[in-house]
C-alpha cells in the first residue's frame, strides 16, 4: 500500500496523504486510475468505531482524485457497488471532504458528521504559563498503555468525530521519537491522556509542537486538569527546542476552544477537516 500512497500524492485531493501503510494495510482496492483512487475497508479491521455508531458494518474510504467531477461521479458508481456486494453495510464514511465537494456531496445523501478546525500558537516563547500541579502529570509507563487507552475511549461522544484510542496507538506514541505520552493521576489512579509530537525540526520558522490528543475522564472533567496537562505539555516542548504549536478540535466543542484560546492558540479562518457519512437505505 506504501506504492498507492506515493501515487496519491500527486493527485489535486487527497486523504491518503494523512495515513500511513499500516492504517489501509486491509484497505480493498475500488478505483485505481490516472483519474481516481479509491480503497474501501470494513470500521473492524482497524477500530472498533470510526464514528458514533457502535456498528462494525460500516466502510470507511481512503481516497485521492484529480477533479471533483471525476472524484464524484466514480463515487456515486461505488455506492451502488457497496448496496450491490456489502449487504451488511449500514454506512459509508467519507474524510476530508473539500468545502467546494459539500454541495455535490449532500446531493449523493451524505452529511457532515464532524468538523475539525485548526490552532496555532505561532510564539510559544511569549506564553507565560504555570503549572499549578494539583495532579501529578508525569510520563505514562509502558506497563499503563491499556490504561491510558480506556482513558481516551472513555470521552467517546463528548466530542464528535472522537473514537479514542486503540492500545496500539498509545504503544506507538509512546515508543516513537520525538513523541511522547503522559498523564494526570490522581490518588493512584490515571484521570488524564495527552499525546503530543515535534515536527518540523528543520524548520525555519522554528520546530511545531503538536497537541495530538487530550482526554480527562468525564468524572473529572471542568476541574482544570486539561489545562494544566496542556500546560505541562507546552513546557516539555518548549524545553524540546519547539518554537509554536498545533492543534485541531472539534469545531463545536466550545469548552475545549475556549482553553485553547486562553493559551494563544489562533483559529485559522479556513475550514478544516471535514467528515461525512451515508446512510444507507
Amino acid at each position: 500500500m506504501e506504492n498507492i500512497i506515493n501515487l496519491a500524492s500527486g493527485y489535486q485531493y487527497n486523504s491518503l496523504e494523512y495515513v500511513d501503510s499500516e492504517d489501509i494495510a486491509n484497505a480493498a482496492i475500488y478505483a485505481n486510475t490516472n483519474e481516481n483512487i479509491i480503497l474501501y475497508q470494513k470500521s473492524d479491521m482497524k477500530k472498533e468505531l470510526y464514528w458514533n455508531s457502535k456498528s462494525k458494518d460500516n466502510i470507511q474510504l481512503f481516497w485521492a482524485s484529480k477533479s471533483k467531477e471525476g472524484f464524484l461521479k466514480e463515487l456515486a458508481k461505488m455506492i451502488n457497488f457497496i448496496k450491490r456486494n456489502e449487504v451488511k453495510t449500514e454506512k459509508i464514511y467519507v474524510e476530508f471532504v473539500p468545502e467546494n465537494f459539500l454541495e455535490e456531496m449532500n446531493n449523493l445523501g451524505f452529511k457532515i458528521v464532524s468538523e475539525w478546525v485548526d490552532f496555532w500558537n505561532t510564539d510559544l516563547n511569549s506564553l507565560d504559563v504555570e503549572l499549578k500541579e494539583t495532579v501529578n502529570i508525569r510520563p505514562l509507563n509502558s506497563d499503563e498503555i491499556s490504561t491510558a487507552a480506556e482513558v481516551t475511549r472513555s470521552c467517546i461522544g463528548y466530542s464528535k468525530g472522537f473514537t479514542g484510542e486503540s492500545d496500539e496507538i498509545i504503544k506507538e506514541w509512546n515508543e516513537s521519537e520525538n513523541s511522547c505520552v503522559f498523564v494526570a493521576e490522581l490518588n493512584n489512579e490515571i484521570i488524564g491522556v495527552c499525546l503530543v509530537n515535534l515536527y518540523g525540526l528543520d524548520s525555519e520558522k522554528g520546530t511545531v509542537l503538536w497537541i495530538r490528543e487530550l482526554a480527562v475522564n468525564p468524572k473529572y472533567q471542568s476541574k482544570g486538569i486539561g489545562r494544566e496537562m496542556m500546560t505541562y505539555g507546552i513546557k516539555w516542548g518548549i524545553e524540546k527546542g519547539a518554537k509554536r504549536s498545533f492543534l485541531a478540535c472539534d469545531a463545536e466543542n466550545f469548552n475545549a476552544i475556549k482553553l485553547y484560546e486562553s493559551l494563544n492558540y489562533k483559529r485559522e479562518d479556513e475550514r478544516g477537516q471535514i467528515n461525512m457519512e451515508l446512510e444507507l437505505k
